[in-house]
C-alpha cells in the first residue's frame, strides 16, 4: 500500500482525491487546504482516520505518509516538491512542474539521485483518445506529416499568478511532444491581455519542429465558447480529436495530397496526388484519463513502471513556454528553444 498525503483542495484537488480514494493500493493518510472549509468538498471520500490540516508541513513531515500530491498554485510548486523529495517522499504534483525548466531539472536530479517517484500531471497523456491518434501516427497512416492546430478555450477559470500560456499551453505542447517524440527548435508567440492585467489572457503560438512539422496553438480563458480539439494532417489521411466530443472523440479522414517526381514536361514539375476516402471514427474505450495517470504513479512507486512524465518530460515543456515568453515580449520575434 501506498499511504498519500494530498496538498491543494481546491479546483482540481477533489478529483484527484477521489481517484487516489478508489484505487486499490491507496490509503489516503492526509489532506491539506488553507482553507478548513474545503475539506468539506472531499469528506465523502475520506476515512475517519484520514487527518486534516492547513499546514503543508505537517503531511510532508510525517513518517505515516509515503507519497505526496501536490495540487497548488504553480508559483508554490518548487519549493514544496523539492522539500517533500528531500524529506523523502514520492510526488505527484499537478502540471507544470515549476515555472522554470532548470528547476524542473533540478527537482528531476534529486528525485533520480534519491530513487524516489516525481510524476508531474500532463493528463492528457493519458487520454484514450490521444493514444489512438499517437498509434495512428505510428502505424504511418497519416502519411508525411505536414501540420498540426490545437485550440484550447473557455470562459474562466481565471488564474492569479499564471497567465493563460503557462496555465492551458502545457497541455497541448505535452500532447504534441508526445505525439511526435521531439521538441520544437523555436517558437514564435503573441498574446494580449483584455482584462487589463499584467498576464496574458489569449496566447497563439507558433512551434517549429525539426522534421520541419509546424504547430499552432490557440490558447484562451475568455472565449465562450469552449473547445479542447487537435488536428493533424498529413499526405495520406488527417485525423481530429475532439475531448468534447464524448460519442467520436476520434476522427480519421482518408482525405489528403502529396507529390511525385517529374511526371511531363507540359505537366508542371509536380504532379500533385490528391486522395479521398472514408471518414472513420474509431471506438475509443471510455476511461478517465486522471484515474490512469494516478495509476501509473502508484504503479511506477510499487512496480517500477516506467514514468512517462518525469521531470525531464516537464522540462522540455516548461522550456518551450519560456522561448513563447521571450518571444511575446519581443512581439512575435522566433525564439530558440534551449535544450
Amino acid at each position: 500500500m501506498v499511504n498519500i498525503g494530498i496538498i491543494g483542495l481546491g479546483h482540481w484537488g477533489p478529483n484527484l482525491v477521489r481517484n487516489l480514494s478508489d484505487h486499490s493500493d491507496v490509503i489516503i493518510q492526509g489532506v491539506c487546504d488553507i482553507e478548513p472549509s474545503a475539506f468539506d468538498r472531499v469528506k465523502r471520500f475520506l476515512t475517519p482516520n484520514c487527518s486534516k490540516t492547513t499546514n503543508p508541513q505537517e503531511l510532508i513531515n510525517s513518517e505515516n505518509i509515503d507519497a505526496i500530491v501536490l495540487v497548488t498554485p504553480p508559483s508554490t510548486h518548487y519549493s514544496l516538491v523539492k522539500t517533500a523529495l528531500n524529506s523523502k517522499k514520492h510526488v505527484f504534483c499537478e502540471k507544470p512542474l515549476t515555472l522554470s525548466s532548470a528547476q524542473d531539472l533540478e527537482l528531476h536530479t534529486i528525485a533520480k539521485e534519491m530513487n524516489l517517484v516525481l510524476t508531474v500531471g500532463y493528463t492528457f497523456l493519458y487520454n484514450n483518445g490521444i493514444l489512438k491518434v499517437k498509434k495512428i501516427i505510428e502505424e504511418d497512416r497519416l502519411g508525411k506529416i505536414y501540420y498540426f492546430t490545437t485550440t484550447r478555450t473557455h470562459l474562466g477559470l481565471i488564474r492569479k499568478d499564471v497567465d493563460v500560456l503557462w496555465d492551458l499551453a502545457p497541455h497541448d505542447v505535452s500532447i504534441m511532444n508526445f505525439l511526435l517524440d521531439s521538441i520544437p527548435e523555436r517558437v514564435s508567440a503573441i498574446g494580449s491581455k483584455p482584462l487589463k492585467t499584467d498576464r496574458c489572457d489569449v496566447g497563439f503560438v507558433n512551434l517549429f519542429y525539426p522534421s520541419g512539422i509546424v504547430g499552432q496553438l490557440k490558447v484562451s480563458w475568455i472565449d465562450s465558447n469552449k473547445e479542447r480539439f487537435i488536428c493533424v494532417v498529413g499526405s495520406h489521411a488527417r485525423v481530429t480529436f475532439d475531448d468534447l466530443d464524448s460519442l467520436e472523440p476520434v476522427r480519421f479522414y482518408e482525405k489528403g495530397i502529396g507529390h511525385q517526381g517529374r511526371y511531363e514536361a507540359d505537366f508542371g514539375e509536380f504532379k500533385h496526388l490528391l486522395r479521398d476516402g472514408d471518414i472513420l471514427s474509431p471506438k475509443i474505450e471510455m476511461e478517465e484519463p486522471l484515474k490512469k495517470n494516478v495509476d501509473s504513479f502508484i504503479k511506477s512507486i510499487l512496480e517500477n513502471e516506467i514514468n512517462m512524465c518525469d521531470g525531464a518530460f516537464s522540462s522540455n515543456v516548461s522550456m518551450v513556454l519560456e522561448a513563447v515568453q521571450k518571444s511575446i515580449e519581443n512581439h512575435g520575434k522566433p525564439e530558440s528553444v534551449s535544450s
